[in-house]
C-alpha cells in the first residue's frame, strides 16, 4: 500500500485540461462536505493505483464503498460522515473513472471489476470487509459475492444493474446526456429527481442531489465515458457501436439466474420506490425467489440510487443490517 496526498490525475480520459480542472475542482468541493477526519490512501492493483478516502477508527470493522459509473469517493459523503462512527470506511475512486485513481478502466465484459476489487482488499490487507455499492458499483459488490464470496462479509446493493431486464431510461437521461453542445451548467440545472425516477400515478419526490447532478453534468461534458467503458476505437477515432450495444446489454440485461442463486453472503438490496430501471415491487419478488436469504428494502420518496435521495433513511437501514447478528 502506498500513502500519498497529491497524485495528479492523468489527462488520458478527459477531453481537455479545462475539463479536468473543472471536474477535480468539483471533486474537492464535494470532499469538503466530509465533516469527519479523513485521509487519502492509495493501493496498487493490476489496473494501477486505486485511491480511497479513509475515515473511522482502525479497530473498527472495515467497510468498502463502491460508486457507479462516473461516480467517485466524495459522493459517499453522507455515508462517510455517519457510517465512520461505526466502521473503518474506504470510499473508492474506481480506476478508469473520475477521481484520483489511475486511468486504466477494467473491462465490463469479464471479471476485471471483481479482480480489481480483490486487489484493493488484499492490498489494503482488509479482513473480510463489508461492501456497499450503488448502481453499477452495487453490481460489482454483487459479482464479488457470487465469484469470491470468501473475501468479503455482508453486501449492500443500492439500485444495482443487471438483476433483470431493465427499462432503458433513454428518454429521461440519454436525451440530456447526449446533448454534447449543452453547457455543463445548463445540463446540471436540467437534471432533477424525475431524470432518474419512474413516478407512478403522477407522483414524484424531492429534490435531486445537486452535487451529483453537477458531477454528472461535468462528466457528460468533459469526461471520456466512451473510453472508460472501452467502446472507443483509438485507430478509427470513433465509438465502436457494436461494443456500445454490448455494454448496454451488460448493464440492462439480467445476470444468469444460476449465478444469482450462488449468492451466499448476507445481503441487503435497496431500491427507491421510484426506481427507473425496474418496478421495485415486482423485481423484489423475483429476486427473493432466487436468493431467499436476501433482505430487501424499498425506500419511500426515492429513485435510482436512494443513497442520494434519502441518505438518512438509507444509512439507518444499512446500519441496522450491518450491525445485526442474524
Amino acid at each position: 500500500m502506498v500513502e500519498e496526498t497529491n497524485q495528479k490525475p492523468s489527462m488520458k480520459l478527459y477531453k481537455s485540461e479545462e475539463g479536468l480542472e473543472k471536474i477535480m475542482s468539483w471533486y474537492e468541493r464535494v470532499k469538503e462536505e466530509i465533516t469527519v477526519e479523513h485521509e487519502s490512501q492509495y493501493v496498487d492493483t493490476r489496473f494501477g493505483k486505486t485511491h480511497s478516502i479513509v475515515a473511522g477508527k482502525n479497530n473498527e470493522k472495515s467497510l468498502i464503498l463502491i460508486p457507479g459509473v462516473a461516480g467517485c469517493a466524495p459522493l459517499w459523503r453522507h455515508q462517510i460522515n455517519e457510517l465512520s462512527k461505526h466502521f473503518k470506511i474506504y470510499a473508492l475512486d474506481i480506476v478508469g473513472q473520475p477521481g484520483n485513481s489511475d486511468p486504466n478502466p477494467p473491462s465490463v465484459f469479464n471479471d476485471d471489476f471483481v479482480d480489481w476489487l480483490e486487489d484493493v482488499i488484499t492490498g489494503l490487507e482488509l479482513d473480510k470487509p463489508h461492501c456497499i455499492g450503488v448502481s453499477t458499483g452495487g453490481t460489482t459488490a454483487m459479482d464479488m459475492a457470487i465469484r469470491k464470496s470468501d473475501l468479503i462479509d455482508k453486501v449492500v446493493m443500492c439500485g444495482p444493474t443487471g438483476l433483470a431486464r431493465a427499462r432503458l431510461p433513454f428518454h429521461q437521461w440519454f436525451s440530456r446526456a447526449m446533448a454534447k453542445q449543452k453547457d455543463a451548467d445548463v445540463l446540471s440545472d436540467d437534471l432533477t429527481a424525475s431524470s432518474f425516477s419512474k413516478p407512478r400515478s403522477g407522483k414524484t419526490f424531492g429534490s435531486f442531489d445537486r452535487q451529483l447532478a453537477r458531477g454528472m453534468a461535468l462528466c457528460t461534458r468533459f469526461y471520456r465515458v466512451d473510453k472508460s467503458l472501452g467502446v472507443y476505437n483509438e485507430k478509427t477515432s470513433r465509438v465502436n457501436y457494436i461494443k456500445a450495444l454490448k455494454v448496454i446489454g451488460k448493464f440492462f440485461f439480467s445476470v444468469n439466474k444460476k449465478k444469482l442463486k450462488t449468492f451466499s453472503n448476507k445481503g441487503l438490496l435497496i431500491f427507491g420506490e421510484f426506481e427507473v430501471l425496474y418496478n421495485p415491487y415486482k423485481i423484489s419478488k423475483k429476486i427473493k425467489k432466487l436468493i431467499p436469504h436476501l433482505q430487501i428494502e424499498i425506500v419511500k420518496d426515492a429513485g435510482h440510487a436512494a443513497i442520494y435521495d434519502q441518505p438518512d433513511e438509507v444509512n439507518r437501514k444499512v446500519l441496522d443490517f450491518l450491525k445485526s447478528s442474524t
